[in-house]
């Protein structure tokens, strides 16, 4: 084992470059010290440790002056560790370089394990991801923040994509997001928060895109079960799955999208109201806000009178502090993937009695009264 690891250090270039500048420094210290003899009793460049410093310091071109040699073979000597000196130092500038630059390069192509913790992850590509950084930056105003992305896009796409969203710290990891060692490049395990999104169908080839997040969100959820994990979905009908792998939230594609198309035919104020509040071109945008611990305990309304007189309108208050047993969320005739999916949360050591619940209560009557880890949401 120690020789495997010391044929590593001597195989490594930094370190041959390191050595062979400390070798011409004894050598030519040596050597100095040979051609320059100075006078009994006096100081001179081959006394002492005087011959390697002034090596040292001819290689690096430095020249403090304060020793200089006198001999003809001396002066010859003193060029020839000039240009050596200079030779390795470019070499072991040109290297060190190499090293941040190939780790940059390999970081751009999502090759590098990352070092970052307390990021944003999205998994996957399609055309809601340009939407997603907009609205996270705005909601984020002028707090920092960190971003991963996982897919299988090109080096441009992905270049072209960081220079439309500046302000943002992207990193980028190449890979298949289901499986746990591309995972663990992104460092899920330190991520605040994971956004699986479906990969569009026409560039689909590999099956249905919700079993990748069902997939996925399992696999995250075993290797990192206090990352919260935001599931986007395109079938109704894949609802029990995705729960039972344990998402934390779970956005369902046709749910808003068929509530516009109806309000617009028949409450189209409400429509562009929705519309409104969702879109990045306005002041108004909703908002969560912790509640005073004053109001716990009092009724809805006056909390609403309190943020009213900050101009805010409150709509909400939810909780995350319920549970529900996972027999709730069960179907009748459960799947092969329903039991895949529950065979690998018990090898995980997970227990599938309880999951949080959030608890979302809209514009509640007047009287309802404030419960303790409530938070309010607003329209700002």
């Amino acid at each position: 084992m120690m020789v495997i690891l010391f044929k590593k250090i001597f195989q490594n270039p930094f370190t041959q470059i390191i050595g062979t500048i400390f070798f011409v420094m004894l050598l030519g210290g040596w050597l100095i010290s040979q051609f320059e003899i100075a006078p009994n009793g006096e100081d001179g460049l081959s006394e002492g440790m005087n011959p390697f410093w002034w090596a040292i310091v001819t290689m690096t071109t430095v020249g403090y002056g304060d020793f200089s040699p006198k001999t003809f073979e001396g002066r010859i000597l003193a060029i020839i560790i000039m240009f050596v000196g200079i030779s390795l130092t470019a070499l072991l500038t040109a290297t060190v370089s190499s090293i941040f630059v190939a780790k940059r390069i390999r970081e751009d192509k999502g090759l590098e394990i990352l070092k970052i913790s307390d990021h944003i992850v999205i998994c996957g590509w399609n055309g809601l991801v340009d939407n997603i950084i907009d609205s996270l930056q705005k909601m984020y105003e002028n707090k920092k923040l960190n971003i991963v992305l996982i897919n299988n896009q090109n080096d441009e796409t992905i270049s072209t994509f960081r220079n439309s969203h500046k302000g943002i710290n992207f990193k980028f990891v190449k890979g298949d997001f289901t499986r746990e060692p591309i995972l663990d490049k992104a460092n899920v395990k330190k991520a605040k928060t994971v956004v699986i999104l479906p990969s569009d169908y026409l560039t689909n080839s590999t099956g249905h895109p919700d079993e990748k997040t069902i997939f996925a969100t399992l696999t995250i959820k075993t290797s990192a079960p206090n990352c919260k994990v935001i599931a986007f979905i395109v079938d109704r009908e894949n609802l029990t799955h995705i729960k039972r792998a344990n998402a934390d939230e779970i956005v369902l594609s046709d749910d808003f999208s068929s509530y516009m198309v109806a309000s617009s035919v028949v409450e189209p104020g409400v429509s562009r109201t929705v519309e409104n509040l969702m879109s990045l071109k306005t002041k108004s945008i909703f908002k969560q806000l912790d509640i005073p611990d004053i109001y716990v305990g009092k009724s809805y309304d006056s909390l609403f009178n309190y943020f009213k007189k900050m101009g805010l309108i409150l709509i909400s208050v939810y909780s995350e502090d319920e549970k529900i047993g996972i027999g709730e969320i069960l179907s009748s005739d459960t799947s092969a993937l329903d039991h895949f999916i529950e065979k690998k949360l018990k090898d995980a050591g997970h227990s599938l009695a309880e999951e949080n619940k959030m608890n979302v209560i809209v514009n509640p009557k007047e009287e309802y009264i404030i419960k303790e880890n409530e938070k309010a949401i607003v329209i700002k």
